[in-house]
Protein backbone atom coordinates (compact mmCIF):
# COMPACT_ATOMS: atom_id res chain seq x y z
CA UNK A 1 0.00 0.00 0.00
CA UNK A 2 1.08 3.14 -0.97
CA UNK A 3 2.11 6.01 1.80
CA UNK A 4 -0.83 8.35 0.22
CA UNK A 5 -3.38 4.84 0.50
CA UNK A 6 -2.57 4.36 3.89
CA UNK A 7 -2.62 8.01 5.09
CA UNK A 8 -6.30 8.00 3.23
CA UNK A 9 -7.47 5.09 5.42
CA UNK A 10 -5.76 6.73 8.96
CA UNK A 11 -7.97 9.84 8.13
CA UNK A 12 -10.87 8.24 7.46
CA UNK A 13 -10.24 5.77 10.67
CA UNK A 14 -9.95 8.77 12.74
CA UNK A 15 -13.07 10.08 11.07
CA UNK A 16 -15.25 7.51 11.75
CA UNK A 17 -13.98 7.19 15.35
CA UNK A 18 -14.79 10.98 16.31
CA UNK A 19 -18.17 10.71 14.41
CA UNK A 20 -19.00 7.44 16.50
CA UNK A 21 -17.84 9.47 19.96
CA UNK A 22 -20.22 12.47 19.21
CA UNK A 23 -23.11 9.75 18.17
CA UNK A 24 -22.86 8.47 20.78
CA UNK A 25 -22.96 11.46 23.15
CA UNK A 26 -25.63 12.57 21.51
CA UNK A 27 -27.57 9.26 21.98
CA UNK A 28 -27.16 9.63 25.60
CA UNK A 29 -28.41 13.38 25.65
CA UNK A 30 -31.54 12.29 23.77
CA UNK A 31 -34.09 11.32 26.57
CA UNK A 32 -35.50 12.87 29.33
CA UNK A 33 -34.20 13.36 32.74
CA UNK A 34 -35.73 11.29 35.57
CA UNK A 35 -34.54 14.22 38.25
CA UNK A 36 -36.50 16.52 39.86
CA UNK A 37 -36.13 19.85 39.59
CA UNK A 38 -37.28 22.77 42.46
CA UNK A 39 -37.70 26.29 40.10
CA UNK A 40 -37.84 29.50 42.05
CA UNK A 41 -38.46 32.74 40.56
CA UNK A 42 -37.46 36.08 42.89
CA UNK A 43 -36.90 39.29 43.02
CA UNK A 44 -33.67 40.77 43.92
CA UNK A 45 -34.14 43.37 47.00
CA UNK A 46 -33.94 47.02 46.50
CA UNK A 47 -30.21 48.12 48.10
CA UNK A 48 -28.73 44.78 47.14
CA UNK A 49 -25.18 44.79 46.10
CA UNK A 50 -23.08 42.94 43.44
CA UNK A 51 -21.05 41.19 46.57
CA UNK A 52 -24.10 40.03 47.92
CA UNK A 53 -25.40 38.20 44.76
CA UNK A 54 -21.62 36.81 44.60
CA UNK A 55 -22.18 35.69 48.35
CA UNK A 56 -25.48 33.97 47.38
CA UNK A 57 -23.92 32.20 44.61
CA UNK A 58 -21.23 31.30 46.07
CA UNK A 59 -23.33 29.24 49.10
CA UNK A 60 -25.77 28.30 46.42
CA UNK A 61 -22.02 26.08 44.91
CA UNK A 62 -21.10 25.13 48.48
CA UNK A 63 -24.82 23.92 49.18
CA UNK A 64 -24.43 21.14 46.40
CA UNK A 65 -21.21 19.85 48.42
CA UNK A 66 -23.08 19.68 51.39
CA UNK A 67 -26.65 18.28 50.57
CA UNK A 68 -26.99 15.18 49.60
CA UNK A 69 -28.79 14.21 46.27
CA UNK A 70 -28.13 17.60 44.79
CA UNK A 71 -26.86 17.41 41.98
CA UNK A 72 -26.78 21.39 39.90
CA UNK A 73 -27.93 24.50 40.71
CA UNK A 74 -28.43 27.61 38.40
CA UNK A 75 -28.37 31.01 39.80
CA UNK A 76 -29.31 34.16 37.35
CA UNK A 77 -31.27 36.65 36.33
CA UNK A 78 -34.65 35.54 34.08
CA UNK A 79 -34.88 36.08 30.71
CA UNK A 80 -37.85 37.97 30.62
CA UNK A 81 -39.20 39.38 33.79
CA UNK A 82 -42.47 37.11 35.73
CA UNK A 83 -45.22 39.33 36.79
CA UNK A 84 -47.10 37.65 39.36
CA UNK A 85 -49.97 39.82 40.28
CA UNK A 86 -48.33 42.67 41.55
CA UNK A 87 -44.38 41.58 41.84
CA UNK A 88 -42.13 41.34 39.24
CA UNK A 89 -39.60 37.79 39.51
CA UNK A 90 -36.59 38.49 37.74
CA UNK A 91 -34.14 36.35 38.69
CA UNK A 92 -33.91 32.54 38.95
CA UNK A 93 -32.86 29.46 40.93
CA UNK A 94 -33.34 26.36 39.74
CA UNK A 95 -31.89 22.98 41.84
CA UNK A 96 -31.66 19.72 40.40
CA UNK A 97 -32.10 16.58 42.93
CA UNK A 98 -31.76 13.05 42.32
CA UNK A 99 -35.18 12.25 43.19
CA UNK A 100 -38.65 13.40 44.92
CA UNK A 101 -37.08 12.52 48.29
CA UNK A 102 -33.99 14.21 47.68
CA UNK A 103 -35.91 17.31 47.41
CA UNK A 104 -38.37 16.79 50.07
CA UNK A 105 -34.95 16.19 52.58
CA UNK A 106 -33.80 19.50 51.26
CA UNK A 107 -36.13 21.17 53.11
CA UNK A 108 -35.23 20.38 56.47
CA UNK A 109 -31.78 20.02 56.08
CA UNK A 110 -29.06 21.60 58.10
CA UNK A 111 -26.98 22.78 55.27
CA UNK A 112 -29.97 24.78 54.05
CA UNK A 113 -30.03 27.41 57.30
CA UNK A 114 -27.20 29.19 56.77
CA UNK A 115 -27.91 29.09 52.86
CA UNK A 116 -31.20 30.82 53.07
CA UNK A 117 -29.61 33.26 55.68
CA UNK A 118 -27.23 34.21 52.59
CA UNK A 119 -30.06 34.33 50.28
CA UNK A 120 -32.54 36.53 52.39
CA UNK A 121 -29.78 39.34 52.21
CA UNK A 122 -30.54 39.85 48.58
CA UNK A 123 -33.74 38.75 47.50
CA UNK A 124 -37.49 40.54 48.51
CA UNK A 125 -38.88 37.67 51.01
CA UNK A 126 -41.39 34.93 48.99
CA UNK A 127 -41.17 33.60 45.78
CA UNK A 128 -42.76 31.73 42.77
CA UNK A 129 -42.11 28.26 43.22
CA UNK A 130 -43.00 25.15 41.43
CA UNK A 131 -41.48 21.31 40.97
CA UNK A 132 -40.91 19.24 37.87
CA UNK A 133 -40.50 15.59 38.37
CA UNK A 134 -38.89 13.63 36.00
CA UNK A 135 -40.79 10.86 34.28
Amino acid sequence: MSQGKGRQVLFVLVGSVIFMAGWLTGQQRATTEKTTVHAVAWTVAEGATEQGLADFKRATEELITSMPGLRRAWVGKLRQPLVVGDITRTHGLVLEFDDVKSKEAYSNHPSRVPWAAVWSKVRVPRSTNFDVIGE
